[in-house]
């Protein structure tokens, strides 16, 4: 399987704190059948230079790489990020490019969870004309799906990929975003399933459970799209 969302570079974010506990997220993740883990990072332009943050960014994905690779671990970590999109994100992105998932040109990018759904997708459109592709992150996490899911479907009209939660699936962010995350799977809306990891312990990079309760509600095979065939179409930009 392929992790496309996963905060796993220690110290730079809300996520891994520790080498340990990202090497512990590591073996979690090879244990439940990922091979592939984008490690994306949480990037807000507004709190720090965005050059900076990129540059610390490169400095700690390759030494988690080089980590990992000490350890022996099957993990192939991607790259990307995972870009709030703010104002000072679209600014920064009319002068340079914007860092995409393994340099495929599509951009996992968030919002605050109350944000109103016209800025959202405003600023949504604005990086489209721009040329990049767009992978949400957690949908069914925001208010506006929560209290009205068709949004989901305006989105996916628009071509924007619905990436899912799987602690959403498992109810571990409220019960309202477990039924928007149903709600946009079972209209056939979601693109990707991902683990959105922060942490060896709970939110863990484990994706065998939530791969298992999709089987099993909507088939093997809405299985296979979204943890690895489209995952890895978007990784390599197809």
């Amino acid at each position: 399987m392929i992790d496309l969302h996963a905060h796993i570079i220690p110290g730079f974010d809300d996520g891994a704190q520790t080498i340990e506990d990202a090497l512990d997220m590591a073996r979690t993740a090879v244990g439940s059948g990922v091979r592939i883990m984008t490690a994306t990072s949480h990037a807000d332009f507004s709190s720090l230079d965005p050059q900076i943050m990129i540059q610390e960014y490169r400095r700690g994905l390759s030494a988690l790489r080089s980590a990992i690779g000490r350890a022996c671990l099957p993990l192939r970590i991607a790259s990307g990020m995972e870009l709030l999109v703010n104002e000072s994100l679209l600014h920064y992105a009319e002068n340079h490019p914007l860092p995409s998932l393994n340099g495929s040109g599509y951009l996992l990018v968030e919002f605050y969870f109350d944000i109103g759904y016209g800025e959202a997708l405003r600023r949504l459109e604005v990086l489209r004309k721009m040329g990049y592709r767009l992978v949400l992150a957690h949908p069914e996490r925001y208010d506006f799906t929560k209290q009205d899911a068709g949004r989901a479907a305006e989105l996916a009209d628009r071509g924007i990929i619905l990436q899912i939660n799987k602690g959403s699936l498992l109810r571990e962010f409220g019960e309202r975003s477990y039924y928007a995350a149903e709600w946009i799977l079972s209209h056939g809306l979601a693109g990707v399933v991902a683990s959105d990891a922060h942490d060896p312990v709970l939110r863990t990079p484990e994706l065998a459970e939530a791969a298992d309760i999709l089987a099993m509600d909507y088939g093997a095979e809405a299985a296979e799209v979204l943890f690895k065939k489209r995952p890895a179409e978007i990784l390599k930009g197809e």
